[in-house]
């Protein structure tokens, strides 16, 4: 088994999970009860975007923690913060300078349009996104992953990734099929430094959480490698899983005492994190990663 990624154990992680003395786990995150979730702060970046790239073409996202140009998704979770406490001109143009560090890459840097297949390949990676997505772009390069996910590759970028669409996989003469091997071995690859933290209760393992805030913690999801170390970090065979957000991964063991809180509690994430992905529960053991059966469903509240 490859090496554990590094392991944070705690009884209290700071802004993340209180451990009740009862040995019940709660799940405490800040939402974003601001302009950021409402949508208001993607509004304000849309205009400036516009004016500083008129051809730029602005897609509907239904998450307001991120904003779609063309190709390239843009993150404001992490600009929101910079600018929230400016105003008039200053604050537009740290929006300004933020937006031309990703639609002007530096000279040279080559696009997925303009590489080979061998060129851009070592950037590929995979993300899990809900099935919405498909209806604003439809040229996804994707597969079917479970009831309200879809499996997407994208190029990463510094700050940033790309998805793949139709018109550059023909255009680098590869099929579909071509992308999820080196997709997930570069995601792999990724991982084997990405932490996660162990909530400990009453001197046990109760809870996994993987919030390295990578753009890829929801990924990983698909790695049995990674997921093998959490399962032993929690001294279990048998994991249920949840992926609320892009930037949050839970796991618990599957017979957990306090399995009903958590299935709730990832319905509260989904709905107040950033970048919502699912709350669909998942199952691993044996090695592979499957969406819970209908008793099991029933066995965690739902």
């Amino acid at each position: 088994m490859p090496a554990c990624p590094p392991l944070s154990r705690r009884r209290f992680v700071a802004g993340g999970l209180l451990l009740a003395g009862t040995g019940s786990v709660i799940l405490s995150r800040a939402g974003y009860a601001d302009a950021l979730s409402d949508g208001r702060f993607r509004s304000e970046v849309a205009d400036v975007l516009r004016a500083i790239e008129p051809t730029a073409t602005v897609l509907p996202d239904p998450d307001p923690g991120q904003i779609r140009v063309g190709r390239l998704t843009i993150a404001l979770t992490n600009l929101y913060p910079r600018v929230a406490r400016l105003s008039g001109t200053e604050r537009r143009q740290a929006i300004e300078s933020y937006l031309t560090a990703f639609l002007r890459p530096a000279p040279g840097a080559p696009s997925g349009h303009t590489q080979t297949f061998d060129t851009a390949k070592s950037r590929l990676r995979v993300q899990l996104v809900p099935h919405e997505v498909l209806r604003q772009t439809p040229s996804l390069v994707h597969r079917a992953f479970s009831e309200t996910l879809i499996v997407t590759y994208v190029l990463d970028e510094p700050n940033r990734y790309q998805y793949v669409t139709r018109d550059m996989l023909a255009g680098w003469g590869v099929d579909a099929a071509s992308l999820e091997a080196p997709a997930l071995a570069n995601l792999d690859a990724a991982s084997k430094k990405a932490n996660f933290q162990l909530a400990i209760a009453d001197d046990i393992p109760v809870l996994v959480m993987v919030a390295t805030v990578d753009n890829y913690d929801a990924a990983r999801l698909m790695l049995p490698g990674y997921l093998a170390q959490i399962a032993e970090a929690l001294k279990t065979d048998s994991l249920t899983l949840a992926i609320p957000t892009r930037d949050l991964m839970l796991a618990w063991p599957a017979d957990s005492k306090a399995r009903r809180d958590m299935a709730e509690e990832v319905r509260k994430q989904m709905r107040t994190g950033a970048y919502a992905r699912t709350d669909e529960l998942f199952r691993f053991e044996k090695g592979a990663v499957r969406p819970l059966t209908v008793a099991e469903r029933a066995d965690h509240g739902r």
